[in-house]
């Protein structure tokens, strides 16, 4: 087991041998290597890693290069997203929490052992979702080969399931739907993560210009020499024109008016309360 609050600290660069090797751990198939300082041999039977780690959205996206994104080791990810903030008292009294109870659940899970035993039930739920299709399925480019291994994740939750429910190797239906509904609320938020984490120096410039907008204009726009005076801090010369254009392109600016003698052009951010003539 691999617990690290930060992705980072455990793998500080994309090293492909390395991320091979835990890829090749997602099965418990044998695994050997010969140690290159030494004639020794490591041999393991049944390897099995089990990773958790925390990460940000854009670090995420900035360890893995793109080529990653096609290869085996991230469609064996299950990313959970959330942006929730969760507001608590600071200042209130610490009290020591029971885990007593969580420590003795998980003392009974170590020593379950063997083979899983599938239900009728079960296997017609499994059948008839992946004659559907395997709905809904992710589309984002980046999931495709996650797409893959759903199954897969899908089994492997069930197990889960089926040990929070009872001591029983057995799969039932309700195992089942309890797997959907995590997978699928996994899945929900995935596409976030991207989003979240696709930043580069134009999109922040252009976080940047809009709130500079925002908070000058008094009701008449701001010139676009003053944006651009602005973003010449933010951003190469040659692309302030561009970024203006992409902003009012996709309507996060919106042209105020164009000054006759001069012939200056003035911008304001689009109010989402103003009601459309």
């Amino acid at each position: 087991m691999i617990c690290a609050d930060e992705l980072g600290a455990f793998i500080h660069k994309y090293d492909n041998e390395m991320i091979d090797g835990l890829a090749n751990f997602y099965y418990t198939t044998p695994y050997e290597q010969t140690r290159r300082t030494s004639d020794i041999k490591i041999k393991i039977q049944s390897p099995q890693i089990n990773i958790l780690c925390g990460c940000t959205p854009q670090n995420l996206t900035q360890l893995m290069p793109e080529k990653a994104w096609g290869q085996g080791f991230t469609s064996r990810l299950m990313m959970i997203f959330s942006d929730e903030r969760i507001i608590g008292d600071d200042f209130a009294e610490e009290s020591a929490a029971d885990f007593s109870d969580l420590a003795h659940d998980l003392e009974i899970i170590n020593n379950i052992i063997g083979q899983f035993e599938v239900t009728e039930g079960y296997r017609n739920a499994v059948n008839n979702w992946r004659q559907l299709g395997e709905p809904p399925v992710p589309n984002h480019p980046k999931l495709i080969h996650y797409v893959t291994r759903r199954r897969e994740h899908l089994y492997k939750l069930s197990m889960v399931a089926a040990i929070d429910r009872s001591n029983a190797l057995i799969l039932t239906k309700e195992d089942f739907n309890n797997a959907m509904s995590w997978l699928l609320e996994a899945e929900d938020s995935m596409i976030e993560i991207f989003k979240a984490g696709a930043t580069n120096a134009d999109a922040q410039a252009m976080d940047e210009i809009l709130h500079f907008i925002k908070i000058n204009d008094r009701g008449y726009g701001i010139s676009e020499q003053q944006i651009t005076r602005f973003a010449s801090d933010k951003i190469p010369l040659h692309s302030i024109l561009r970024v203006i254009e992409i902003m009012e392109r996709s309507g996060q600016i919106t042209l105020k008016g164009v000054d006759r003698s001069t012939k200056i052009r003035y911008y304001t951010t689009i109010d989402p309360n103003a009601e459309l003539n």
